[in-house]
């Protein structure tokens, strides 16, 4: 029942499309190194009917992660994503030198291991110098879990022991989390200097996120700009103008357990100027960002 609970429901309805022009390079990432362009396949358009003005994709990456729950967040620049490499809640334990977190530069490609180790749901606090993350007991034990802080360039330290899941970044510059082991609180708001988290109002066996203290660091909408995933197809819809665009040809990321929890969703930078998606290809997983025309 716990492990159900944990994971979020993300949901993705397939639809036929037909093969427009084939789009720019894609790129994939290496640790510290820029990236080199490779082939992708081409988008597909939505609909038979006459095309809307084409929106630009250009400067794009992809590469390949560790792990069955990509976990996101983008920084306060707008241009660095930072991305946890781990298997969650499955008490597998990670081959050296595989569990751990990157930030990807967006513009550059440059992506750096900046954690080694277990980890995951990151968020950037601040002005963007540090990142908080939370430990469950499934890939930290009982002794390890709670919420890390990671100042760049320095290691982790738990600067809270407690019960941590899904950590969110908050309002107050401090962050939220599910709160589930070793019994139900439901979601905890943590500020960062005080001994104990303070509980939110709300169900304590609910994994959907408040949304009043919450800061999203990877919304699907932003402004009149959405994105979503169906089928193999990326698309990025103006709600101004009912125009839709298919950006990228990915097959989805599934949450195949427990049971079919659907695709895991792209979503938007906090400008709306890149996008970011999650696809499994040759039973390896993928990231991609594609910068956008700006909304």
């Amino acid at each position: 029942m716990r492990h159900a609970l944990l994971l979020a429901p993300l949901l993705a309805a397939a639809c036929s499309a037909a093969p427009s022009p084939t789009s720019d390079p894609t790129t994939v990432a290496e640790p510290a190194t820029v990236l080199v362009p490779v082939a992708v396949q081409p988008a597909a358009t939505a609909s038979a009917e006459a095309p809307a003005p084409e929106l630009v994709a250009r400067g794009n990456l992809e590469w390949a992660i560790f792990g069955d729950t990509p976990t996101v967040a983008w920084a306060p620049d707008n241009v660095r994503l930072a991305i946890a490499n781990q298997v969650n809640y499955l008490n597998v334990p990670a081959p050296p030198g595989e569990a751990g977190i990157d930030v990807v530069h967006a513009e550059t490609g440059l992506r750096a291991r900046v954690h080694n180790g277990p980890g995951y749901h990151p968020v950037w606090l601040g002005e963007g110098d540090q990142i908080a993350f939370g430990c469950s007991t499934y890939e930290c034990d009982e002794a390890g879990q709670g919420i890390y802080i990671l100042d760049l360039g320095r290691h982790a330290r738990r600067a809270l022991a407690h019960g941590a899941y899904h950590t969110r970044a908050a309002k107050d510059g401090g962050v939220i989390f599910f709160s589930g082991f070793p019994e139900y609180e439901g979601w905890m708001s943590w500020d960062l200097r005080s001994a104990k988290p303070k509980r939110i109002a709300g169900p304590e066996d609910s994994w959907k996120p408040p949304t009043a203290p919450l800061v999203d660091q990877c919304p699907s909408k932003v402004g009149d700009r959405r994105v979503e995933q169906r089928g193999d197809q990326v698309f990025v819809i103006d709600a101004a103008t009912g125009s839709r665009h298919a950006i990228v040809t990915a097959e989805p990321w599934n949450l195949a357990w427990p049971g079919d929890r659907g695709a895991i969703q792209p979503c938007l930078s906090p400008d709306g100027r890149f996008v970011v998606y999650f696809s499994q290809r040759g039973g390896s997983g993928l990231v991609g960002v594609r910068k956008l025309d700006a909304p």
